[in-house]
């Protein structure tokens, strides 16, 4: 009976809780993102890794799907390919593009680019998280939407690099519209890559080497402790040993007396408070009046405004009308720097368009407004 070989692509267990907590990092900051744009909150859960075969790959379960390939192109390299549900990236549609239902949504040109702006906030986002997490610059190139996404098309990605992949499964969770699952497939490469840095350290062995502990520092000299003061006489100290220290002289003299300098008197005046009159304005200098008023400003004539769906906007062609929130013969708002300072009648003065202005807004109803 032949021994079944190991997968030299397998992530040992110290790897797999590594690139765990990587991808659960970035991928948090992802769901953030889509939060951002959805207005929803979205929540993706901790990742489940395995690495199989290529051949062993299987996603049926979510099929139809929608495949994102996201390459590395700077800092670490490498390929990644996400493969969301389509009635997922329906729903996720319906919401962007504030429709009833996602059975109206079909995966056309502004579809399939409202998707890849989707991922690549995303996947940016992510980016970003692994790239602070690792200390280095992290780059992707614009996501990839895959043309045909199903198991065959996957193999052939990914036998180009290898014999195996590593698979991340995620729960997807956006509140009151999904609650499914996503997968991202990675090379082996790629994982061992951002293990390898996120550990500080290229090229490390799969088992950890055990690091003999070092050798404890080596114990202080004795202290010599010198032997109590006694009286001896002159003959005796003048036949010690010439190592021996001297005796020390202790004597009790009286502490010197304090010397404090005699204190000068301070001589303290009373402050004069200055007349406030008309001589201590500030007047500006006609310079620099002339300087303020010869600033330009940008004056805006406002018809009316309106709101729109992204997919009302979508389906603008020549001759659509935009109906306004103004009828005809009402004042138009004149605005200044984006400040509405009066408004006023269309009319007409040389063949181009003027306005008269019969009312002008006060900074308090100005302020008003803007509440």
């Amino acid at each position: 009976m032949t021994e079944a070989v190991e997968n030299p692509d397998k992530l040992t267990s110290m790897e797999v809780d590594v690139i765990g907590e990587v991808m659960n990092i970035s991928m948090g900051t992802a769901a953030t993102a889509m939060s951002t744009i959805l207005s929803t909150k979205v929540n993706i859960t901790t990742p489940r890794i395995e690495t199989i075969s290529v051949e062993a790959f299987e996603f049926a379960y979510l099929e139809p799907v929608i495949g994102v390939l996201i390459n590395y192109v700077e800092g670490i390299e490498g390929a990644n390919v996400l493969l969301l549900q389509e009635s997922d990236m329906k729903k996720i549609l319906s919401q962007l593009f504030d429709m009833d239902t996602s059975d109206e949504i079909e995966f056309d040109e502004i579809s399939k680019s409202a998707i890849g702006e989707i991922m690549n906030q995303m996947m940016g986002a992510a980016a970003g998280a692994l790239a602070s997490f690792l200390g280095k610059v992290v780059n992707i190139s614009p996501p990839i939407l895959l043309d045909t996404t199903n198991k065959s098309s996957i193999r052939e990605l990914f036998s180009l690099k290898g014999e195996n992949l590593v698979s991340i499964k995620f729960n997807l969770s956006i509140e009151g519209l999904v609650e499914s699952e996503f997968i991202s497939a990675m090379e082996p490469a790629l994982a061992r890559e951002i293990v390898s840095m996120s550990m500080g350290a290229s090229g490390m062995d799969d088992e950890e080497e055990e690091v003999a502990p070092p050798p404890p520092p080596p114990p202080p000299p004795p202290v010599q402790q010198a032997p109590p003061i006694q009286q001896e006489t002159a003959y005796q100290q003048s036949t010690q040993a010439p190592q021996a220290e001297p005796a020390r002289v202790v004597r009790n003299d009286p502490p010197p007396a304090t010397y404090a300098p005699p204190q000068q008197p301070v001589q303290v005046n009373a402050y004069e408070y200055r007349q406030l009159g008309e001589e201590q304005k500030v007047n500006i200098p006609g310079d620099n009046l002339d300087l303020l008023m010869s600033v330009p400003i940008q004056i805006t004539v406002e018809l009316g405004k309106t709101r729109k769906k992204i997919k009302d906007i979508a389906e603008l062609t020549l001759g659509n009308i935009v109906e306004l929130d103004r009828q005809a013969g009402d004042q138009v708002d004149v605005i200044a720097n984006g400040r509405l300072i009066a408004r006023g009648d269309v009319v007409v003065v040389d063949d181009n368009y003027s306005v008269k202005i019969t009312e002008i807004i006060k900074v308090r109803d100005n302020s008003e407004q803007k509440k």
